[in-house]
C-alpha cells in the first residue's frame, strides 16, 4: 500500500510538512488505520488550479508500473492545508478539480485530511474555522 499526501504548493513554501509526516509514522489521526508496511510519499498540487498535478500523476503511474504497484493500492490524502480552514488559508477553491484530476488518472481512493493542529481544532470548536468534515 502507498499513501500519497498532496500538499498545497503555496503552503509548502512555508510549511515543512513535518507534522503530517510525524502523524503518518506514529500512525495517528488520519493515518491511524494503516499497517506498518505502508509506504508514504508527498507531492504538491502543482500550483493554483492544480496545473501540474496531471503531469505528476502521469509520472507516478509510470513509476508504479515499473515497481508493480497497483492503482488500487494507492490512497491519496488531500492534506489538511488543502481541505480545511487553517493558519495558512481557507480551504482550496480548486479541491474538486484536484479530486477530478486524481480520479481521471484512474485512482479511486481519496481521503480528506492529514494533520490537524490543536490550534486549528480549537478554532474550529470556537466557530472561527469551519468544520471540514
Amino acid at each position: 500500500m502507498l499513501v500519497v499526501i498532496i500538499q498545497c504548493d503555496d503552503v509548502t513554501k512555508r510549511c515543512s510538512g513535518l507534522f503530517c509526516t510525524q502523524d503518518f509514522y506514529e500512525r495517528q489521526g488520519a493515518f491511524k488505520d494503516y499497517p506498518e508496511n505502508t509506504q508514504y510519499m508527498t507531492m504538491t498540487c502543482g500550483g493554483c488550479c492544480a496545473t501540474l498535478l496531471n503531469a505528476k500523476l502521469a509520472n507516478l503511474k509510470l513509476r508504479m508500473k515499473k515497481y508493480g504497484i497497483n492503482k488500487s493500492d494507492v490512497i491519496f490524502h488531500l492534506a489538511s492545508c488543502i481541505c480545511s480552514d487553517n493558519s495558512h488559508h481557507q480551504p482550496c477553491p480548486f479541491i474538486n478539480r484536484i479530486r477530478n484530476i486524481i480520479e481521471r488518472k484512474g485512482f479511486e481512493n481519496i481521503k480528506l485530511g492529514s494533520h490537524i493542529s490543536r490550534t486549528a481544532e480549537s478554532r474550529r470548536q470556537a466557530g472561527i474555522y469551519k468544520d471540514w468534515n
